[in-house]
């Protein structure tokens, strides 16, 4: 039988810390069975975890950092909606150009769409409720 294949899309902004560790947690949940996850999509107010200046409050994880870090120990896709990211700062180019945090991509709802097609589950994080 063959794995599974997952695609995870956070809507939640980095200051809803439970629901960014919750996707985190799933993530390395469908890796570590041995199944297909074929790309993380940021989306929404989460287009800010790719933002190169973004810092975490103290006493809590860099989350994306550990997003990152996750991102090139699996070799997972993390993209970040382009068009949202502009509405929230986000410049879709590494810096000096842009401020697009190192191991994200800019990507669209079209590359979204076309990577979705073709996988079986889709898993969504919006705040504090994941469906």
């Amino acid at each position: 039988m063959a794995n599974s294949s997952y695609v995870i899309m956070l809507q939640a902004a980095p200051d809803d810390y439970f629901a960014g560790r919750q996707a985190l947690q799933c993530a390395q949940d469908i890796v570590s069975r041995g199944e297909q996850l074929k790309q993380v999509f940021f989306y929404g107010p989460a287009v800010v975890y790719a933002n190169q200046f973004l810092q975490s409050p103290s006493g809590y994880p860099d989350l994306q950092e550990q997003w990152r870090k996750f991102s090139r120990e699996h070799n997972i896709p993390l993209v970040v909606c382009a068009t949202v990211g502009s509405q929230y700062g986000l410049e879709s180019l590494p810096p000096p150009a842009g401020n697009l945090a190192e191991g994200f991509s800019a990507g669209g709802l079209a590359e979204f769409i076309e990577t979705l097609a073709n996988t079986e589950h889709l898993l969504q994080f919006q705040g504090n409720a994941a469906c």
